[in-house]
């Protein structure tokens, strides 16, 4: 610890390599390790059971502490008794030894104090941080998606109205703020549970020596103490209450506030800003009432507790002088004081540790709420490798509590006997939302299993290395998943394709061969180090697709699930991807489930297809058997919406065989089972690492998270200071705290002037009063503070709300006015912590910190009461210079170091939250590689990296105490010596009063220096948030003057000269491109990957600004309109689906502007709801048919819409869209996960309802643009070709032409394209 403070003193800040290792017994392994043994038992008992050790050490040294508490006194009262009784020029000797005797007894008991402080602070809070934090993340690896549980623990007798979502154990918000607050609330508790077993034994042993000093006035102070503690009972009950209702709104506020940052584009898109800010602003509302509540009883509770000693004090000094009759001397009332000033100290904490105790029980339930909710495990897949399938088995996505039934809205696959074979590919085809999804997460154990079994190796946590040459690469119990919604972690591209596995060179090349990531890797200026970010923001859907794909490739797994990989790219590299890689030599013997609508360039490899229809298997069988029987051919009519092409389909086959052959041909004879990657058999790469050797430090999409270094700057102090109030309230804060003070200090005063009182009655006794007067004034004195002292509280209490409110829509509303930028560099759980933990340190720890005010008031005491001390025992100026000297360089470097501590504990928190993050947003992909473990261990070290600080920071405490206890008893020792060698000038009642400041000298500094610190650190939060309030803003949401209300009234869009790049020292992604698109017209994009059609459509809506050039839409340049304004009158259907926790309703309709029909009529459009005539025709259903749930608009949505597949969550958002009724519609990707029958009536329905409206789409599948008006074709930034469809493809040397012979569909796309034209002229 000393060299941790030699680093402080010399440096401008420390970091994170300055501080050692935790011992091991703290380590988040050993912890978590400790903890699980006991899994069965409750959650309080396993935190008793795992910390025993250290409850005993705590509980000895407290016990210890609580004996030696009043030692001290009893040294005082005989010094005291010694100076009133002792005669005049007589040795000194036994006053030498009851000073003498508090030096001693001080020393051990401070010691024991900061020995006592140590295991509860540093090591039992430690222990339980670590473990809680390592426990939740353990739990969140087995938990069941959809999990719902009934809350009713938390939602008893709760009359208020929240979401649905709120039920969802599963939900990113509620788990966040179980690690983030819930965790602190217990481990805070186990700091200060001896509480209730010290201050018993204190209590006592006060009374004990109070009946010696008082007699039977001390009986009375003990009754008096019985009638008031019930009172505790009734503020406790409602401040249980208002904890539960505040953690509900809290977890609320974070989901919600995590589903802003996973679906900001979309909010940005759609102009959404203002409504979720003030769907945020009301549930903070919410929120802030209960925490007023809250600060209410919090006041009692210090209003019960203050009181309490004052009245004890007054009901013993009164029976003792009023009706004992006795005298009140000076060693009698200042002994008492002295023991009451103690007892004042410990009953003072009892309202913090009795809220602190509800607090932590609340968390407890929570916790073990959710520790208790269903688990993977409970799912009975039978990991048989020899068979891999369905035995009469009944599934469904969401898993409910043992007492629920399955609702009857919920999608159940009934009855399925599928049998796939292995070292085979199978294919599975069905309609948008027929189940293909949910078959493929039954094998891996995702859904529940009503009934029956379900057959699939599970890949094992400890997989055994590979051998040097690679013989025992495959391994036949491992399994990998390519998910629809692609899962990328926050690494480079690599990483994410070896994904924990060995960097294998020749197999790597082989790989991002197969995968067609050559050319990217050329395009991205890092190569396959580019870091991709969160969820992989910087690769296009595409890309982000062929990594997944890359990573089951590359990995260890015999068995394959590959969830319609195929939809986010086009159909050339669709067609490589399934010649090359899905069908490729390093695919062979290897066991592949491929879900696909692309039936017709799958199924002439396939060995088994299954074909689905609303949940149920129409056909099932071997690709042989079902050919001979002509049900291939009527699969392959349905997936291509009636038609039938069985000739070109078996052409594309004769294609694919002959390039089989070929590839089989020029594989390495002693190539082995599933990975020819013999790099003389490949086209090597511009150097032998991937194309990315050159690339010596690639650059850093996220940036480490800064802090401050140095005291807290001004601007932060005025910040919060501002934020509480103007000049009014910090008037009366400094009054109260003015007053407050001077009244405690008067009540000593007072007890002075009473002791000396008996003297005065002999000598002048005209001038003497009577007892009352005495008594009177000193109950008068003391009801003053009392009161004094809770206003202050209840004020700083107002305006610390006050603050909060303030803050949080500062930084919510620079947070949501952010420009992507921010969001693609800015992990989400370094935001989250913004929102979730420091606000909750802005909320509840810096205001219990009483902020700067009373920070300066307790120095001021200090200075007030070293001078009055000083001057009446007359120590010598060396002293006084020694002491103040010593006091001020250990709180200095105390101060500096413990703010370090605190702004590194911070930072490491963000980490912990992002890792969370992204581990439930891939949690299947990670569980069925078998990374659980690999994502643990990442977790425990993230969680040794913030719990170091910490550990330092609570270790600080005790440095400070010790030394600054053993000084402050050495001044006391001096002071007793000085008052010693003054006897002839000081009288008992001045030394008494002087002894007494002597003994809270040291206390009153320390608590200065500590309060200052916390403070200080407390401010750690205002000045992060203060961080983000200097973000950059986008563009201003209205510009006067506004454009009119009817436009764009015709939807002609014209750009300009365009240049973009998506920042300065970038190059250009599109290049001075000029194109017009006419109102009303049709008009599909195309191009490959990276070719800038994403970039057109950001710019349409000024998420980029042009480095060059304009855009204009009905003749208005959109740069001079406000982005509100324009993305409001404007309408995209983005690629991604994000849909939000709640309803079908809640979805379709985010803000009630929609009547119930109309949220119908657009399910309807997009065929989520048949028409009304097919409706009346199919309104029986038998009892094996699925009900289609989105009858029922309050069928509930998942987080995210994971209870639903890709294809209907795209269906979803295409009608939250199309309720817009836009002029200009921009749909970009917005059909890829659909079957291609669907996607040709969604498209027939574009056209139809929207003939009015100008419609833009960027396409990778050509059928669905090849009937537009236009064709805009782009590469690498340029506009190449923009032509109608008839011109382009009759014209062999043009790209749009090549495009189609390579897609394996030439002549579907050309008799689509002479239809069209046909029918045209017809009309004509």
């Amino acid at each position: 610890m000393t060299q941790l403070l030699k680093s402080a003193y010399y440096k401008d800040g420390l970091s994170d390599s300055d501080l050692d290792q935790i011992p091991f017994n703290l380590r988040a392994i050993t912890a978590h390790h400790n903890f699980k043994v006991w899994r069965s038992k409750s959650l309080l008992y396993r935190i008793w059971k795992a910390n025993l050790h250290i409850m005993i050490y705590q509980l000895i040294t407290t016990v210890f502490t609580a004996l030696l508490f009043f030692v001290p006194v009893v040294f005082l009262y005989n010094f005291l008794e010694y100076i009133q009784k002792k005669p005049l020029n007589k040795a000194s000797d036994w006053g030498y030894v009851c000073i003498f005797g508090m030096l001693i007894s001080n020393f051990l008991l401070y010691l024991s104090i900061g020995q006592q402080w140590y295991w509860s602070a540093s090591e039992f809070n430690t222990s339980v941080r670590g473990m809680l934090n390592a426990e939740i993340y353990a739990k969140s690896l087995r938990m069941l998606n959809g999990l719902c549980l009934n809350d009713n623990e938390e939602n008893k007798n709760d009359g208020s109205n929240l979401s649905k979502s709120n039920n969802l154990a599963a939900s990113v918000g509620k788990i966040t703020n179980l690690m983030a607050v819930d965790t602190n609330r217990i481990g805070q508790f186990s700091m200060w549970w001896t509480t209730f077993i010290d201050c018993p034994i204190q209590l006592t042993i006060a009374l004990y020596f109070l009946y010696q000093l008082l007699g039977i006035a001390s009986i009375f102070a003990f009754i008096t103490l019985i009638i008031i503690l019930p009172i505790n009972q009734f503020v406790s009950r409602h401040f249980t209450k208002s904890q539960n209702k505040l953690m509900k709104f809290r977890d609320n506020r974070v989901n919600l506030m995590n589903e802003i940052l996973q679906g900001i584009r979309m909010i940005k898109l759609f102009a959404w800003e203002k409504k979720w800010r003030n769907k945020i602003l009301d549930v903070r509302e919410s929120e802030l009432k209960e925490l007023f509540k809250a600060f209410l009883c919090l006041s009692m509770y210090n209003l019960i507790w203050m009181a309490t000693p004052v009245l004890v004090t007054i009901v013993m000094f009164y029976v003792y002088t009023k009706v004992q009759g006795n005298e009140l001397t000076a060693s009698i009332a200042f002994t008492s004081i002295t023991i009451f000033n103690e007892l004042r100290y410990v009953l003072a904490n009892l309202p913090d540790v009795f809220m602190q105790g509800y607090q932590a029980i609340v968390s407890i339930r929570r916790i073990e709420t959710f520790l208790n909710s269903g688990e993977i495990e409970s799912q009975f897949v039978k990991t048989n490798t020899l068979k891999i399938g369905f035995g009469n088995a009944s599934v469904a996505w969401n898993k409910y509590g043992e007492d629920d039934e399955i609702s009857s809205n919920e999608f159940v696959m009934k009855d399925l006997n599928i049998e796939f074979p292995i070292g085979k590919l199978s294919i599975v085809c069905g309609p948008t939302g027929s189940g293909k999804t949910l078959l493929l997460m039954s094998l891996l154990g995702e859904t529940n299993l009503i009934k029956g079994e379900i057959f699939f190796p599970q890949t094992p946590e400890d997989i055994l290395k590979p051998e040097p040459f690679m013989s025992n690469w495959i391994l036949d119990n491992c399994v990998a998943f390519v998910a629809q919604e692609s899962f990328l972690q926050n690494a480079s591209i690599r990483s994410n394709i070896t994904f924990g596995l060995p960097f294998h060179k020749e197999r790597y090349k082989a790989v991002i061969k197969a995968c067609a990531l050559q050319r990217d890797f050329e395009i991205l200026e890092d190569g396959d180090l580019t870091e991709v970010g969160e969820k992989g923001l910087t690769l296009s859907g595409g890309q982000k697709q062929r990594c997944s794909l890359a990573r089951a490739v590359y990995s260890r797994a015999k068995h394959i699930i590959i969830d319609d990989a195929l939809s986010a790219v086009d159909a050339h590299t669709a067609k490589h991807l399934m010649l090359n890689c899905i069908t490729g030599p390093l695919m062979n013997e290897r066991t592949i489930i491929l879900v696909t609508h692309h039936v017709g360039l799958a199924l002439a490899k396939a060995d088994y297809i299954v074909s689905l229809k609303d949940g149920k298997v129409e056909i099932s069988g071997n690709t042989e058997e079902l050919k001979s029987s002509g049900a291939s051919a009527a699969i392959l009519k349905g997936a291509n919406n009636g038609i039938d092409f069985e000739d070109i389909i078996e052409t594309a086959a004769e294609n694919t065989e002959l390039k089989r052959s070929n590839n089989t041909k020029q594989r390495h004879p002693t190539a082995h089972r599933g990975g020819s990657t013999d790099a003389t058999t490949l086209p090597d790469f511009q150097n032998d690492n991937g194309d990315s050797a050159k690339i010596v430090n690639p650059r850093k999409l996220i940036k480490d998270e800064g802090y401050a270094v140095g005291s807290v700057e001004f601007k932060v102090y005025l910040a919060y200071i501002l934020a509480n109030g103007r000049f009014f309230f910090w008037f009366m804060a400094i009054l109260l705290f003015t007053t407050a003070r001077f009244s405690q200090v008067m009540e000593n005063w007072w007890l002075k002037i009473w002791s000396n009182s008996n003297k005065m009655l002999s000598t002048i006794s005209q001038d003497s009063h009577s007892l009352d007067y005495y008594f009177n004034i000193y109950v008068l004195i003391t009801m003053i503070s009392i009161l004094l002292g809770v206003s202050r509280l209840v004020w700083l209490y107002y305006g610390s709300l006050r603050a909060s409110r303030i803050l949080h829509e500062n930084l919510l509303n620079r947070v949501i006015r952010a420009p992507l930028r921010f969001f693609d560099t800015t992990p989400v759980g370094r935001i989250l912590n913004r929102f979730g933990r420091d606000f909750e340190e802005i909320d509840s720890t810096l205001t219990r910190c009483l902020n700067m005010f009373k920070i300066l008031f307790l120095f001021g005491i200090f200075i007030g009461t070293a001078g009055s001390f000083f001057h009446n025992v007359r120590i010598s100026l060396f002293f006084q210079y020694k002491f103040s000297v010593a006091y001020v360089f250990l709180g200095r470097i105390y101060a500096k170091c413990s703010r370090d501590m605190k702004r590194l504990d911070s930072v490491t928190k963000s980490p912990i939250y992002s890792h969370f993050g992204e581990t439930i947003i891939g949690i299947s992909t990670i569980r069925a590689y078998g990374a659980t473990k690999r994502f643990m261990e990442e977790m425990l070290l993230r969680i040794d990296s913030n719990n170091r600080p910490f550990f330092m920071k609570c270790t600080l405490n005790r440095w400070l105490s010790v030394r600054f206890n053993i000084l402050g008893s050495l001044l006391t020792f001096i002071a007793g010596v000085f008052i010693l060698w003054n006897l002839d000038r000081i009288d008992a009642g001045l030394a008494g009063l002087s002894m007494s400041f002597a003994m809270v000298f040291s206390k009153q500094i320390m608590w200065s220096v500590r309060n200052y610190a916390e403070f200080e650190m407390g401010l750690n939060s205002i000045e992060r948030v203060c961080e983000f309030l200097e973000i950059n803003q986008e563009a201003a949401a209205i510009i006067e003057p506004r454009p009119p209300a009817s436009w764009p009234h015709n939807g002609n869009i014209k750009v300009e000269n365009l240049l973009v790049r998506y920042s300065q020292e970038l190059e250009p992604v599109l290049h001075h491109i000029s194109f017009e698109i006419f109102g009303q017209e049709k008009v599909g994009i195309v191009g490959r990957t990276g070719s800038g059609k994403s970039t057109i459509s950001l710019s349409l809506f000024r998420f980029i600004e042009p480095s060059d050039g304009k855009i204009f839409i009905d003749g208005i340049d959109t740069s001079t309109i406000g982005i509100e304004d324009l993305r409001s009158r404007l309408t995209i259907i983005p690629q991604d689906p994000i849909l939000f926790s709640g309803t079908i309703r809640s979805n379709l309709d985010v803000f009630s502007q929609y009547e119930e029909y109309e949220l119908y009529d657009s399910l309807r459009r997009v065929h989520l709801l048949p028409s009304s005539e097919n409706e009346q025709s199919s309104t029986t259903l038998s009892d094996d048919d699925n009900v289609n749930v989105f009858k029922d608009l309050d069928t509930t949505i998942n987080e995210g819409g994971k209870n639903i597949s890709q294809g209907q969550r795209q269906l979803l958002c295409l009608a939250r869209a199309l309720l817009k009724r836009s002029k200009i519609i921009l749909m970009d990707e917005a059909t890829a996960s659909i079957d291609f029958a669907m996607d040709d009536k969604i498209q027939k329905m574009i056209r139809r309802e929207f003939v009015d409206c100008t419609i833009i789409c960027i396409a990778h599948r050509l059928r669905t643009v090849i009937d537009y008006d236009r064709i805009l074709v782009l590469d690498q930034g340029n506009v190449i070709e923009f032509d109608s469809p008839y011109n382009l493809i009759s014209n062999s040397n043009s790209s749009f032409y090549q495009m189609c012979q390579n897609s394996g569909e030439f002549d579907i796309l050309k008799a689509s394209v002479l239809k069209k034209k046909n029918n045209n002229t017809n009309e004509f």
